[in-house]
């Protein structure tokens, strides 16, 4: 049985694809702070590839993945298309949705605010072409940390960004100073409490006099990991290692069968649910560049060392953290271990990182959008 909300509550729609997990975790935050801070609002939280044609529903998630792991340069083409030519995606929008069946949905639902965690729903709420759902105010809630030009949308009335540069990408582009809030990006509130270390490092049997290196999977292979641990092992011998394979199978796998399983020093993990207690733990990570994963990090005042970039908007994302001296690219494996040696042989250099990470952090952009939204429709 649903919830009961009183009579003439407000309603509230979020819009996410599932083009990369950041999107659907950027959704899941800001319905947690919701039903946190104004639980007398309805609020659902929808993938918009249930209202797209099975074959593109199927498909599409998987082409992202794929593009994006084995043919990059082809997804950077791709992304820089679309960068200066809007009708692509207008018209690829037209093509995918069952325009009906999503129109019909908004208009039995009739939510008060319509929240997009990712370009494409917008899109899809666009070329609906109804007065009734375009007329429903809505927000653009932008996951990364540089300006992509198909996040604005002439029937968005108001966006939430990482960072200033994108608001003035967006006056640029027409849109007026107060339709953009400046909040950063969502991330889930347990990475904004504060844990107990000692704890955490009780129950992973760790050293706190040590340095820890966390390396979160994602698509690093076996083989550069296994380099990687030895390669600090072999400098940073007192450093202490936790790694996460994620969903990565394969990764799994040669973890399970790999002789590092039984170094005292490491920690290994599959796909967790507490990444925020690791993070607490970790003194440094080893992680993609997200625009979630990123801002998580800043969140927990965790240095990163970016050593997997998707061309695009990944690469805004490296080159933010760097020029704020909260992360550093890495091009190579062997860069990787260099980095890592240096800065755990110098632990000033690491704690003006971690200084960096909570200068620039917005812990509370979840709570700051959902105030914002309320503001609107109460």
């Amino acid at each position: 049985m649903g919830k009961k909300y009183p009579s003439g509550h407000k309603k509230v729609l979020i819009l996410h694809a599932p083009l990369g997990v950041g999107h659907g975790a950027a959704a899941k935050a800001i319905a947690e702070a919701f039903a946190l801070k104004y639980p007398e609002i309805e609020v659902k939280n929808i993938d918009v590839l249930d209202f797209v044609f099975d074959i593109f529903k199927q498909s599409l998630p998987w082409v992202y993945s794929q593009t994006t792991l084995k043919i990059p340069l082809v997804y950077k083409w791709i992304y820089n298309y679309c960068q200066t030519h809007y009708k692509f995606l207008n018209n690829i929008s037209g093509v995918i949705l069952r325009k009906s069946k999503f129109a019909k949905f908004i208009e039995d639902y009739n939510p008060n605010f319509i929240i997009s965690t990712n370009p494409l729903p917008m899109q899809l709420v666009s070329v609906t072409k109804g007065k009734e759902i375009i007329n429903i105010l809505s927000a653009n809630v932008c996951t990364d940390f540089g300006f992509y030009s198909m996040w604005h949308n002439k029937d968005v009335n108001y966006y939430f960004v990482a960072n200033t540069g994108i608001k003035n990408c967006l006056a640029g582009h027409g849109v007026d100073s107060d339709q953009v809030q400046v909040t950063g990006i969502p991330t889930s509130l347990k990475f904004s409490v504060i844990l107990d270390r000692k704890k955490i490092l009780g129950k992973l049997r760790f050293d706190e006099a040590k340095p820890i290196l966390l390396i979160v999977g994602g698509r690093i292979s076996y083989e550069n990991l296994l380099a990687i641990v030895n390669g600090v092992k072999g400098k940073t011998k007192d450093c202490q290692f936790i790694i996460v394979s994620g969903r990565d199978k394969v990764l799994q796998n040669k973890l399970k069968n790999s002789k590092i399983k039984n170094y005292p020093s490491v920690r290994i993990f599959d796909f967790v649910d507490n990444l925020d207690e690791l993070m607490t733990a970790a003194d440094l990570i080893i992680t993609k560049a997200g625009g979630l994963t990123v801002s998580e990090c800043l969140v927990k005042g965790l240095p990163m060392i970016i050593n997997d970039i998707i061309p695009g908007q990944e690469e805004d994302n490296v080159n933010y953290v760097a020029r704020h001296g909260a992360g550093i690219k890495s091009s190579s494996t062997e860069e990787t271990i260099e980095i890592v040696n240096k800065l755990f042989l110098h632990p000033e250099k690491l704690a003006a990182m971690k200084e960096n990470c909570r200068r620039i952090a917005r812990p509370d952009a979840a709570k700051d959008i959902v105030d914002f939204v309320v503001s609107k429709i109460k």
